[in-house]
């Protein structure tokens, strides 16, 4: 029987969902503002997760229709890989191959030699948020080599230059950028709350994955090392706006090797959604702008996390 708690994380994604479908228009799109045109990613996802297939279905055909390019890319996204991996994902999930095949192909097309995968298309640099996420969305397709690759160039960031720093980009060829080279070198700093933290889930997340998909228990070495780099950051570790991934990083090692301690990150997450959720639906930070995108967009990626730690947790348990 599903504890009180998971109970409450699942009410908790249902009137994430709903407040989402209202902003959903007759032609199935979910173009709100016309001046918003690349905030629906996250919602296949999101709503074939929670059992909305009708209303996901009607927005995928929408996207094929409407905004999918010949080249698999979307119109008004920009070549944002990250955004991408979530688009398929969530039409993958619910057999939409008009979408996800091409979409795939796409992803596929911009993995550099070296693994590693841009954050947009054109950039002349390598993150760890697009690289770990188009991994995972290969393991959904079975391209286990895009995947290991991907991985690959994840474990070269656990090689860091500074203590208490987590640089994660490097150059088209993988050299790790730092500040001392690169003076817009992006890092996370391990002192202070508020950070960046799916940098680190979303490779830790695709490492479980792995071992999933292979069986083979190196994946779990390698989590847990970037689980250790999860706990070495500041208090708010599972409890921030972009704790997220972590979370759902958190219940697959939960599940592949019996941690307690990441099943008690996980959960603490979920937790922290209940304390924020805002009475209209969605969630905002405190630094975040008070526009409906940010609640929108926040009540997709976090429905879906909730419900993964609900269906992860709640079959263990």
């Amino acid at each position: 029987m599903m504890d009180a708690r998971l109970k409450a994380f699942f009410r908790t994604a249902e009137r994430a969902v709903q407040f989402q479908l209202r902003f959903q228009q007759r032609d199935g799109s979910l173009i709100w503002d016309q001046c918003v045109r690349d905030a629906y990613h996250k919602q296949p996802y999101s709503w074939g997760i929670s059992g909305h297939l009708t209303e996901a279905h009607r927005l995928i055909s929408w996207i094929r229709d409407n905004a999918l390019q010949p080249d698999g890319s979307l119109l008004d996204y920009g070549g944002d890989v990250y955004k991408l991996a979530w688009l398929f994902q969530g039409c993958h999930r619910i057999g939409r191959f008009d979408v996800s095949y091409p979409v795939m192909q796409w992803l596929i097309s911009h993995q550099k030699p070296c693994g590693g995968f841009p954050h947009f298309a054109a950039d002349d640099r390598l993150r760890a948020l697009s690289t770990a996420w188009a991994g995972i969305s290969a393991l959904y397709f079975g391209n286990l080599d895009v995947a290991e690759r991907a991985a690959a160039w994840c474990l070269k960031l656990l090689d860091q230059p500074e203590e208490g720093r987590f640089y994660f980009q490097t150059d088209t060829e993988g050299h790790l950028l730092t500040e001392a080279a690169d003076p817009a070198a992006q890092h996370i700093d391990m002192a202070k709350t508020g950070q960046a933290y799916g940098e680190i889930g979303l490779p830790w997340m695709l490492m479980g994955r792995l071992r999933q998909a292979t069986g083979d228990p190196k994946w779990s070495g390698y989590g847990d090392e970037f689980f250790h780099l999860q706990r070495s950051c500041a208090q708010d570790n599972f409890a921030s706006v972009g704790s997220g991934s972590s979370s759902l990083a958190a219940c697959i090692h939960f599940m592949t090797t019996g941690d307690s301690r990441a099943r008690t990150g996980a959960l603490s997450f979920g937790e922290f959604l209940l304390a924020t959720h805002h009475p209209e639906g969605g969630w905002r930070g405190d630094n975040e702008p008070d526009t409906p995108l940010i609640y929108i967009d926040h009540a997709a990626e976090y429905s879906v996390w909730l419900e993964e730690i609900v269906g992860l947790l709640g079959s263990i348990d």
